[in-house]
């Protein structure tokens, strides 16, 4: 692994690429990072990437996006990594992850049994996912029939977990989700909640600049945005423990959803209020608290409330045991769903490990809500 990322440095170089006090590493179990060098003090630029560098819609092969003319950004990107001869992209392939670290970390690739024991975000958002892959499978292969679709996903995954948001002339006015780039080393900057780098970027360069001192040997992080765990799992293929993570929150759609009739939904719906409860490890949601209040008053009062004309805590033993009603449910279901996670051997060991590492970190924050509303 040194002699590639020696190799990717050298290349990086040439092309333009300017570190200052940092260098790429391979970190025991968790890939390559990059790691600080010397002293780094804060504001300090620790990286530039010309945008001439970037792999993006601009400069994929003009015979990929001519034949590919109004897929996504991401579809063409991802055909590009399987088409393009370019030898440079050999001198970068070796620092990517490679097809059997994505299998192993990303929930699309799991068997079916396993990616049924999912957490109810996390089945969300791969749904969106494989609509989204589909899509821009059945493009790609109508377009380039000797493609082989896992071929084809990985790269769609090397896309998906590696790329920066970035726009320039061309794609300025396309979707928010197509302004993608891929950039050389950059991309092996790991992923903190806090971040201790940011990105920016102009007409000329992408610039990473530090938020606070580094010590020689630290690694630097970049913030891949507020993302809870299921999304980090789901987009990513990893999750962080909650105590470090405080945007982790869980879906409590399946256990308040079914408690509504079809009229109480209607009026929620109305209102702008159905689904997308979620649980914080401080809170539920507003939207949650307006649906139990809709399950636990009559129909005035609710609207009442909605209408800030009466207190929303008048009722709030009522919404306190409708809530914990439903999480004892999901506390009983979680229990269930790591039973079947340790007798089950779908799948391999370590996407086993990750899925019940995310059963464990919803666990704790169901565990805390609990606890609050009964003390």
């Amino acid at each position: 692994m040194e002699a590639a990322i020696e190799q990717l440095l050298e290349w990086t170089t040439s092309i333009g690429v300017e570190l200052n006090g940092i260098h790429p590493k391979a970190l025991h179990g968790r890939g390559i990072g990059i790691v600080a060098t010397r002293h780094l003090e804060a504001n300090q630029v620790i990286l530039q990437v010309p945008v001439s560098a970037l792999r993006t819609l601009s400069n994929t092969p003009k015979d990929i996006s001519k034949t590919l003319r109004g897929a996504t950004v991401h579809a063409i990107l991802a055909a590009s990594l399987c088409l393009d001869s370019n030898p440079d992209l050999e001198i970068w392939r070796p620092v990517l992850p490679s097809r059997r670290d994505i299998a192993i970390s990303m929930p699309i690739c799991w068997p079916a049994k396993l990616r049924a024991l999912l957490p109810p975000g996390s089945k969300s958002l791969l749904a969106a996912q494989q609509e989204k892959f589909s899509k821009d499978w059945a493009i790609v292969a109508a377009a380039y029939p000797q493609l082989q679709k896992d071929e084809y996903l990985y790269n769609w995954l090397l896309v998906n977990t590696r790329t920066f948001y970035h726009t320039n002339r061309k794609t300025e006015k396309l979707p928010k989700q197509d302004h993608m780039a891929l950039q050389p080393l950059a991309d092996l900057f790991n992923h903190t909640p806090e971040g201790y780098c940011t990105a920016a970027f102009n007409d000329k360069f992408f610039t990473f600049t530090t938020t606070r001192t580094h010590e020689p040997g630290e690694e630097v992080f970049i913030r891949y945005g507020p993302h809870a765990n299921d999304m980090l799992l789901v987009e990513y293929g990893f999750t962080l423990p909650s105590s470090i993570n405080p945007w982790d929150e869980t879906c409590l759609d399946p256990y308040i959803c079914p408690l509504l009739n079809a009229t109480q939904r209607e009026h929620l719906e109305d209102a702008g209020f159905w689904e997308k409860y979620m649980l914080d490890s401080q809170t539920a949601c507003y939207r949650t608290h307006v649906a139990l209040r809709m399950l636990c008053l009559p129909l005035r009062q609710w609207q009442a409330v909605l209408d800030g004309v009466r207190d929303e805590d008048a009722d709030r033993h009522l919404i306190d045991a409708a809530l914990l009603k439903a999480l004892t449910k999901y506390d009983g279901d979680i229990t269930n769903s790591l039973e079947l996670l340790s007798s089950s051997s779908a799948g391999e060991e370590e996407m086993r490990g990750s899925l019940t590492d995310r059963w464990l970190q919803i666990r704790q924050l169901v565990a805390a809500a609990i606890s609050r509303l009964q003390g």
